[in-house]
């Protein structure tokens, strides 16, 4: 076979070859691997403690502050349920003076009573918007009160203190932000009923901030 026979058999080599990756260039229908999993920017799974700080009335007025703790899980990309217990110390008291007279003496009588503490623990199930969450908590909440009763006429005197733990029901709403990866703030409203055992439901606005152990980067993504 001479030059002109090589040449010929290369050039036929040549055209063979570049016919697959051709056909591939021209292939209208490329398969179709669809489109890949959207990640979102923040998930809300995890523990988390934190501390609160807020106002609480009970048709008297007062501070309050103390802390919690809890556990959330992203069911999917925009659902979240968990629990939470908290626990606060409160200001609120309320105080009663008066003075009666009978025949040659003057008395005098007075009541203190106090709000010390009340505690919850709720289930909380909130819908996320990215790095924000609104939510709604019910559950049971639990205070303690206590009372000192005085009376005193011309020397004589008498002193009576009391407290309980009383029991009932809570609901709340809210929202939340994560700040960074662990961090997040919050904003709630709580409202607590205590049944006959309290005169009045007491109606609570607290901000808080909390932190979260374990925080793990990967990212939520999307079904669809």
């Amino acid at each position: 076979m001479g030059m002109r026979g090589f040449l010929k058999v290369g050039l036929v080599a040549a055209v063979l070859v570049s016919m697959p990756v051709v056909a591939k260039a021209a292939d209208p229908n490329p398969p179709y691997r669809g489109a890949p999993p959207v990640p979102l920017a923040y998930n809300w799974t995890g523990f988390y403690v934190g501390g609160h700080i807020g106002v609480g009335s009970d048709g008297d007025t007062g501070f309050l502050g103390g802390g919690q703790a809890g556990f959330n899980y992203q069911v999917n990309p925009q659902w979240v349920i968990g629990v939470e217990g908290q626990f606060s110390g409160t200001t609120i008291k309320d105080s009663v003076r008066a003075t009666f007279f009978a025949p040659g003496v003057v008395g005098t009588a007075g009541a203190d009573a106090s709000l010390d503490w009340i505690s919850t623990f709720a289930v909380r199930a909130g819908w996320t918007f990215d790095r924000w969450m609104v939510y709604g908590k019910v559950g049971g909440a639990w205070a303690h009160v206590s009372a000192d009763a005085f009376a005193a006429v011309g020397s004589l005197s008498a002193r009576v203190t009391a407290d309980a733990t009383s029991s009932g029901w809570m609901l709340g709403v809210g929202t939340e932000y994560a700040l960074r990866d662990n961090w997040t703030v919050k904003i709630e409203y709580n409202m607590l009923d205590f049944g006959g055992d309290l005169d009045d439901k007491v109606h609570i606005v607290k901000a808080g901030l909390n932190y979260r152990f374990g925080f793990n980067p990967a990212p939520v993504y999307s079904r669809y």
